[in-house]
């Protein structure tokens, strides 16, 4: 069951990174000096504003999905005491 959700968490931040570098292609391809050096010609519906603002949504998106599936669970660690030393920690909890 543990190695599932690990499993799950890494294809949902690998998943994230992708999303992300696509945004920042996107963005980058709403620069018309961008658009010229890769000669490229972008239908005429498709202002750089909107292709901007699209690039800043799929951004987001692929951010939250790093962010949301970062590992910001702690283990909680226990000392092991011999006498009154610790010899080492147990961790406890997830």
């Amino acid at each position: 069951m543990i190695s599932v959700k690990r499993g799950k968490k890494r294809m949902n931040k690998t998943l994230g990174y992708i999303i992300t570098a696509i945004g920042l292609i996107i963005f980058a391809l709403s620069f018309q000096s961008v658009q010229t050096a890769l000669k490229l010609k972008l239908p005429s519906s498709l202002s750089t504003n909107v292709l901007t603002i699209i690039s800043i949504i799929i951004l987001a998106v692929g951010l939250f999905l790093i962010v949301k599936t970062s590992s910001g669970e702690k283990v909680k660690e226990v000392p092991i005491y011999k006498g009154k030393d610790i010899v080492g920690f147990r961790r406890v909890g997830k």
